[in-house]
This record gives structure tokens, sequence and C-alpha cells, in this order.
């Protein structure tokens, strides 16, 4: 083991299981929270590629996780096999680990990445940042997949999954109990904290709160019984901000997540106020800026600051990060974009909170976009919109027209705007 402690939290990861963090723990209540009973629990990395299933000639497959497809997590697999640790420090300050993950549903078959933590303390909170560097020899490119960003398991006595989940986020609205049914072949719930955390606490209202950084959507939920202090209890309770993200066969995948012990009111103070308020600008010049393509796939990682989506094949939808803003606060929509192949009608979409799949069709506009392949900012005035309401979680852009011989998207940056700019 390696710990750090400030004299408030104490935090350790298990050199014997890639570093993932098995000990979490408060100055006043002492006590391990961390969930340990397999080597799929911990507080650890975990991401998701295609192809689904996967399964290297010759190797086991746990049957039961067929359909959970390439998933690298840092503890180590289903069957028992640990992650090996390449490089460890700890001055006393910061706590850095480097390792081989496993794939989680084969036996002994390490991951063709490296992953990488770095934490630090700073009273009762917890920061970690993360990397994961891909050198896949696949180079496929794979549809984007939902990324624990962390995973944190915790006993179960910290069962109930809890969260902000209103339409009026920062006014002290009332917290919601998120229940969910770990019977069910997907046991977790899914939701829009749209305050940007959520936290696992016991019925005192203690525990933990987590908050990933630009990060609204969580999973969580108790699996089991209720109560249960044991850390190798199968009982356990789980929490996970997540995003759906392209990981590419050479992808440098990089995060931040803060994590925090104490009361819900506490927690809730601390990570709001980490919280991204105001109207989003997404530029490309780093990555994909989080966004991804339903329908279809990419031309890979942006280059040059631009991201391309090629329209020959399916129907590919550019869809942003979840992010919450008040509709009134914004006017409009504005894209720095190029198309190829011929002038296109150029379709917006947005949710609101509570929209599910598929994307309510009264939310959009349109407009005709030049095909001649020069950028322009193409604007969408979606105030005075009918639709254009309450809590806006996402937006998206599509070509009209579908897949054409040639055609193409070219994207540098879009923002939202108020009125006036």
């Amino acid at each position: 083991m390696s710990y750090l402690d400030n004299g408030t939290v104490k935090i350790g990861a298990d050199l014997a299981l890639g570093g993932a963090i098995t000990f979490l723990a408060h100055r006043d209540r002492p006590q391990n929270l961390i969930n340990s009973n397999d080597l799929g629990r911990q507080i650890q990395m975990s991401h998701y590629s295609g192809p689904i299933p996967f399964q290297p000639e010759g190797k086991q497959l746990k049957k039961e996780w067929t359909g959970i497809g390439w998933n690298p997590i840092q503890t180590g697999d289903v069957f028992g096999h640990s992650s090996r640790v390449l490089d460890h420090r700890n001055d006393g300050r910061e706590l850095y680990v480097k390792c081989v993950p496993m794939h989680w549903p084969l036996e002994n078959v390490p991951g063709e990445c490296v992953f990488e933590t770095w934490t630090t303390l700073d009273g009762p909170t917890v920061t970690m940042r993360f990397r994961a560097t891909n050198a896949r020899p696949d180079k496929t490119a794979y549809a984007a997949r939902m990324q624990e960003l962390p995973a944190v398991y915790v006993i179960s006595r910290l069962h109930r999954f809890m969260s902000y989940v209103g339409e009026r986020p920062f006014t002290d609205g009332e917290l919601t109990h998120l229940e969910n049914d770990f019977r069910k072949p997907w046991p977790w719930t899914r939701r829009i904290g749209s305050e940007g955390w959520a936290a696992l606490v016991g019925d005192d209202g203690w525990g933990l709160g987590v908050a990933g950084e630009g990060v609204c959507t969580f999973d969580g939920g108790l699996f089991g019984k209720a109560g249960s202090d044991d850390v190798h209890d199968s009982s356990t309770t789980y929490v996970a901000p997540v995003r759906i993200e392209t990981f590419d066969h050479d992808i440098v995948y990089s995060y931040r997540t803060v994590l925090t012990l104490g009361t819900l009111d506490e927690i809730r103070g601390r990570l709001s106020a980490l919280a991204e308020r105001g109207l989003p600008t997404w530029t490309f010049t780093d990555g994909r800026s989080h966004w991804h393509v339903e329908g279809g796939l990419d031309a890979g990682l942006p280059r040059a600051g631009i991201w391309r989506v090629p329209l020959v094949i399916g129907a590919p939808r550019l869809v942003s990060p979840v992010r919450c803003w008040r509709a009134e606060d914004a006017a409009v929509i504005e894209f720095d974009a190029a198309c190829e192949g011929g002038p296109a009608t150029l379709r917006l979409r947005w949710r609101c909170l509570g929209d599910g799949d598929p994307w309510n069709p009264a939310r959009t506009m349109t407009m005709v976009a030049s095909g001649d392949g020069a950028f322009a900012r193409q604007r969408f005035t979606v105030s005075g919109h009918p639709q254009w309401s309450g809590l806006i979680t996402g937006i998206a852009i599509e070509a009209v027209e579908g897949a054409r011989p040639g055609a193409g998207i070219a994207l540098r940056a879009v923002a939202v705007l108020p009125a006036g700019r």
C-alpha cells in the first residue's frame, strides 16, 4: 500500500492491484469506505471501445461479459489476475502510479495501453488526475462508448445515491435519492446531475461526493443489501461520472475528478462551486472537446484544430457533450463550420432535461449552408423558438440530406451565445 494522509483524509493505493484506490477514510470516521469484493470494484480507471465482443485468438472470455467489448481496467480481470504497476512515486504531497491495466472480461490479457493517476489532498477533498495512453495494434475506428471517469465503489452503508436533478441548478433546490433495480441486466441508474456532482451517503446524510471536470451525467446505485460496513461484502454502492467518448487506437485521454467527504450540505457546497456555469464554447485544437458521432464515424482525432466528419456512410450526427444551461440565457448557436460536396441543409437539434432517446423531433431548426468547403459562421437564432425552453442539456448538428459521395462537415468551433453576441 502507498498512502497519503493530510490529517483530515487518508487515501491508499494498492500497488499489487495496479495502484487502484482501495482505502479512503476521514479522521473523524476512520473506517475504510472502499469496497474491494473483487477486482472490478475499488476506485479505478475503466475505458471502453470496440469490437463487441472482444476476444483475441486463443484467449478465454467470461461468457457473462461478452457484451462489454474492449475494456481495460486498472485493478485486474474477472479471473483474478491483477494489473502490473510500472512506476510509483509518493513524496507525501502527491501519489503517482503508472500501470498496465488488464482487460476485465478476459483471462490474463493486459491492455494495449498505459494508465496513470496523480492524487493530491486538500482538507477533506481528494483531487485525482487520470491519463490513458493507447497503443492498440488494431487501428479500426470504433463507435463512441460511455466511459467511467472513474468507477467508484464503496461500502453499502453509503447506500443513498443523491444529486440535484432539477431544472434550476444552484438555487438550493431539493436533492433527490436516485433509486435503481440491481436485479435488472444493467443494474445502475443514469441521471443528469445539473449541478455537476453526485454523492453516496448513509442514512445519516454523511458520505462521499464526486464531481468530474465538466461532467453532468452520473451512473450509480445500490447493488445487493444496504447497510454493510464490510469492505469485502458482495453488496456495494457505486457512482461514476460518465461521458460518451471515442477511444481511438492512439488516443491520449486525460481527465480530472474531485472527491470529498462530509455531509450532503458540505458535499454540495464544495462540489457545486467547481461546476462550469457559463454558456459553453467548444474548440477542437486539443481533441474533440468531448463531442462524438452518432450513426456514423468521424475521420479521427482533429488535426490543425479541425474536426472532420464524412457524410458518405450512414446518417452521422455530431453530438455535444452533456452540459446544462438555462434556455433564456442563450439566444444563438453558432458553428464555425465548412460543408463539402455541395450545399447542405443543416439541422440543429437540442435536448432539454428529461428528454431521452430518440431526439425530440420538435426541438429542431434548419438552415442551408454552402458546400464549397470554405469555413463560415453558421448561426441558428434559437431564442423565440417554442421548444427552446427550460434547462438545455446538449445540442447536435446533422445534414438533412444524409449520406452523399464526397460530402462532409468540418468544425473549428461551436459557441452558445447570449443575445447581442
